[in-house]
């Protein structure tokens, strides 16, 4: 279920976009693996629509992750998964100062389907099991 929207400067051609989204998701599968259905966005910002400290055009965006993931994932696995999708972003752009946010979401705060995922209580028996919460 994790959802991450990166957003990147254009110009990466379609093998290292593979080759990065491939990355990003192994990492995020070792520790997120239920269920299988990781989403990556991937946002391409043109040289002059990103300000970087207040000068418009001035460098390359430098990329930026926001994943939305379910909660309780302990913290050295959360970091392993973190230098793994920050190796990933550094080979395919070679930029400073990526960062990543993440927006932890406990079960009764996501739906699926229209369904609140807190309902379905098989749902919250498979992810205990999993994520050890």
């Amino acid at each position: 279920m994790p959802v991450g929207y990166l957003d990147v400067p254009t110009g990466l051609e379609l093998g290292k976009k593979r080759e990065l989204v491939k990355g990003i998701y192994d990492a995020v599968y070792e520790v997120f693996p239920f269920p299988d259905d990781t989403r990556i966005f991937l946002h391409e910002w043109p040289h002059d629509s990103v300000s970087q400290n207040g000068a418009l055009g001035s460098e390359p965006a430098r990329p930026v992750l926001v994943l939305h993931v379910p909660k309780g994932v302990d913290g050295e696995a959360k970091r392993k998964m973190l230098r793994g999708i920050n190796a990933a972003v550094a080979d395919a752009y070679h930029l400073p100062d990526f960062v990543t946010f993440l927006v932890e979401y406990p079960l009764d705060l996501v739906a699926v389907d229209g369904g609140i995922l807190a309902d379905d209580q098989q749902r919250v028996e498979e992810q205990t099991a999993v994520y050890g919460r």
